[in-house]
């Protein structure tokens, strides 16, 4: 049985990057902890969590293993928020008035897709990423994929990323990219600074800022295998090489 740890905390409400509960605004509410060993193989991960954040770590040394934060208020939610089906691993939500952050350990590479709709996502050492949040940042470092990420509230960061394509969108927040392979990026925020480092490569070069200042260091290729496709309405846009960034 999960070991189970109960605390009486302040919930705070939704749209803080780190969950909370959906239109509760500030409450005093219950938590507990849980932790299960995964069983079986996964292939895939799917995010379908309405509030609350979601981390999920790939690892090679074999431990496949599930942490879970639960506050709510009212009725304590019974049973398990997770499951796995044809090996993909299944973390969902815990009703209304309720929030779950889960800390996941998957096998490296496994692809992640998926919805939290308050809250933050942070993945490391997966495959392709396609995810959205409706409020709250994503964080992304070794990715082996191509990705696609959109946040209504929040920036995105990325870190050794190994994909052909990178598309990442805000409305209201920073863009800080770095690719280890030549990629296609396309990048957007309506508020916030943007910067993408890569490789040497030839690359087709598009910035667009209402309101800022551009350090492009990257000279524009039009006959490039890549393509960079920046735009802000509010914020600076850098593109440097990876040799300049000390990478």
């Amino acid at each position: 049985m999960p070991q189970r740890l109960r605390g009486l905390g302040v919930l705070i409400a939704a749209g803080l990057a780190t969950g909370g509960l959906t239109a509760c605004g500030l409450v005093q509410g219950e938590t507990f902890e849980d932790e299960s060993e995964l069983s079986g193989r996964i292939t895939s991960v799917r995010i379908d969590n309405d509030a609350g954040s979601v981390t999920v770590n790939g690892t090679d040394d074999g431990r496949l293993t599930l942490h879970r934060e639960v506050e709510y208020r009212g009725d304590e939610p019974d049973g398990a928020t997770h499951r796995i089906e044809d090996g993909e691993l299944y973390l969902g939500g815990c009703g209304n008035r309720c929030s779950v952050r889960y800390t996941v350990d998957v096998p490296t590479g496994v692809p992640v897709r998926g919805e939290v709709s308050s809250g933050m996502i942070s993945v490391a050492d997966v495959g392709a990423v396609d995810v959205t949040t409706d409020s709250g940042r994503v964080e992304m470092n070794r990715v082996t994929g191509p990705v696609q990420v959109r946040t209504s509230n929040g920036r995105i960061t990325g870190e050794d990323i190994e994909g052909p394509r990178i598309v990442v969108e805000t409305s209201n927040g920073e863009v800080t990219l770095a690719s280890r392979t030549a990629s296609d990026v396309r990048a957007k925020t309506s508020n916030g600074d943007i910067t993408v480092t890569v490789p040497k490569a030839d690359y087709r070069v598009t910035t667009r800022t209402s309101n800022g200042d551009t350090n492009i260091e990257v000279p524009d290729d039009r006959s490039g295998a890549h393509r960079l496709d920046l735009n802000t309405s509010n914020g600076d846009i850098s593109v440097l090489w990876a040799t300049q960034a000390g990478r």
